[in-house]
């Protein structure tokens, strides 16, 4: 059996590909809205993530991205 060659995407620079579950309802009203408004479905999940990250920043202050290490005390 040969094998089928692939056509890796390429992930621009700056962006992370990221993987997740939703139910199958929500995906579709996304898919919808993206199509309505001649948008790709990624700029609609962009803009629904940007979009909570300012109202979860806007009740809660600013959002750390860095972790500090702590020490192992034995």
């Amino acid at each position: 059996m040969a094998k089928s060659k692939s056509n890796p995407r390429s992930i621009p620079e700056g962006k992370t590909q990221v993987n997740f579950n939703l139910p199958e309802s929500s995906a579709e009203k996304m898919k919808a809205i993206a199509f309505a408004h001649g948008q790709t479905q990624s700029e609609v999940y962009n803009l629904a993530v940007e979009k909570f990250i300012e109202l979860y920043e806007k009740k809660n202050g600013s959002v750390k991205t860095t972790i500090k290490k702590k020490s192992i005390n034995l």
